[in-house]
């Protein structure tokens, strides 16, 4: 679409449209919410902190129009397009990394020593197959100087750190590179199928080993003084942004009203190999029960607190040294880019990468 004033906005039409297609667009509404606390912070303000909302407009019961930028590549074509371009097989690693699991599989090996062997294979793909300057390499050759460099750099630092952020809070997991989109010229980050999953009690499930995805790909690209400067300082000043009693208490109906929509859309499909709970059917939801549900949720979402450790007057009188203010930020970025984590995720994840 060409607007009056010669700007072009690029849609994509979308049709046959699936079950958690809604969950999407309710999903960018909590966005909206998100950025209108982050612009009444001052610490998340003076770093523009904004997540990347894209326009969904509904046309129809199974159409909708997307907000598309012809820049938008997703992660795993970066790495797709460095094995073609070194006549390499793309599976190779994956391969690799379950042959050498063939002994667990088989059971010759114990549950302990399963670690042990997947953190070997890990580490021998880390250091023959897949390295860590291959996103960097990728980037240097697709922005023209230093000037668009540093800042594609920045923004796709906070962008990412807003992404982990709320990959965290929410507890969505699942975030292998063909779900992350990322513009090109801008930075702007959108990930795709970035909703929570549920269990057979409509209770959040997260079971990954890694809060979120920075892998080592990433931590190159940025560097260490991106991880620990721009990454770290964009989550914590995004945790302190929603944790202070006005916004919490305000974040908490938010959720309650998210979370209120995606429990009755779950309650009206059967998630597939998922035995149904009793209450499965809306018709038989027990307005009580399914009351529990939503603030079971809610308050498994706002343990955010964890992440900035604010000071209080108490303790700086205390014996024991100050603590960090990003120290619990800094805990779950290391906690996603141990070796001995990410060899416990899934191949197709590519934690490799």
């Amino acid at each position: 679409m060409i607007g009056c004033d010669g700007s072009q906005r690029h849609f994509i039409v979308q049709t046959s449209l699936t079950p958690n297609a809604r969950s999407d667009e309710r999903i960018l509404q909590l966005f909206r919410v998100m950025n209108q606390m982050f612009d009444k912070h001052k610490e998340s303000r003076r770093r523009h902190i904004c997540i990347h909302a894209p326009i969904i407009i509904p046309v129809w019961s199974q159409v909708r129009m997307v907000e598309d930028d012809l820049m938008y590549s997703t992660f795993l074509e970066v790495y797709e397009n460095h094995c073609a371009r070194n006549d390499r097989e793309a599976d190779l690693p994956i391969t690799y990394f379950k042959e050498q699991l063939n002994k667990a599989i088989s059971g010759q090996v114990s549950a302990e020593a399963v670690v042990d062997l997947r953190l070997q294979a890990y580490t021998d793909v880390t250091k023959t197959l897949v390295t860590d300057g291959i996103f960097s390499q990728y980037m240097y050759k697709t922005l023209p100087s230093g000037n668009h460099l540093w800042a594609f750099k920045k923004q796709f630092a906070i962008q990412l750190a807003l992404s982990s952020f709320m990959s965290f809070m929410l507890q969505i997991g699942g975030r292998s590179p063909n779900k992350i989109l990322f513009a090109k010229n801008t930075g702007k980050l959108f990930q795709t199928d970035f909703h929570p999953a549920y269990d057979a009690n409509g209770v959040i499930e997260f079971n990954e080993p890694v809060p979120f995805r920075l892998t080592r790909n990433m931590q190159a690209f940025f560097s260490h003084f991106g991880v620990e400067g721009l990454i770290v300082s964009a989550m914590c000043a995004a945790a302190q942004a929603v944790v202070s009693p006005k916004q919490i208490q305000h974040l908490w109906y938010q959720l309650a009203m998210f979370f209120r929509d995606e429990l009755l859309s779950w309650s009206w499909r059967k998630p597939l190999g998922m035995p149904m709970a009793p209450v499965a059917g809306a018709g038989n939801l027990n307005p009580t029960e399914f009351k529990h549900k939503i603030i079971a949720n809610v308050e498994s979402v706002c343990r955010i607190n964890e992440m900035p450790h604010n000071v209080s007057l108490r303790e700086e009188n205390a014996l024991e040294p100050p603590q960090s203010v990003q120290r619990g930020v800094t805990e779950l970025v290391e906690a996603a880019l141990t070796p001995r984590n990410l060899c416990m995720m899934d191949p197709t994840w590519h934690p490799w990468f």
